[in-house]
């Protein structure tokens, strides 16, 4: 693989996160790019994404991108949900 991208997510609810998205890492959404993600630690996250190409890249990147962003909106959601109505 000739490129690779990481990032890291600093949040408390990077452990909620990545138990959400283990099970998509078994599935190989391309034979041109390789996906890890970790927990470093309790609130930490690390996508690492490693590319044949460009558009390999930037696919790959866009998809564990938005599920991270995803998974993040629904835990905002939810927490939402739970916390007791304010009035005004």
């Amino acid at each position: 693989m000739k490129l690779f991208a990481e990032f890291t997510f600093e949040t408390e609810t990077a452990e909620i996160i990545y138990r959400a998205l283990l099970p998509e890492l078994s599935e190989s959404f391309s034979e041109r790019s390789v996906i890890d993600l970790s927990l470093e630690d309790k609130n930490r996250l690390v996508l690492s994404v490693k590319a044949a190409d460009v558009v390999s890249l930037r696919s790959a990147l866009n998809t564990w991108l938005r599920l991270i962003q995803i998974a993040q909106e629904i835990l905002e959601v939810t927490n939402e949900a739970r916390s007791p109505c304010q009035i005004s």
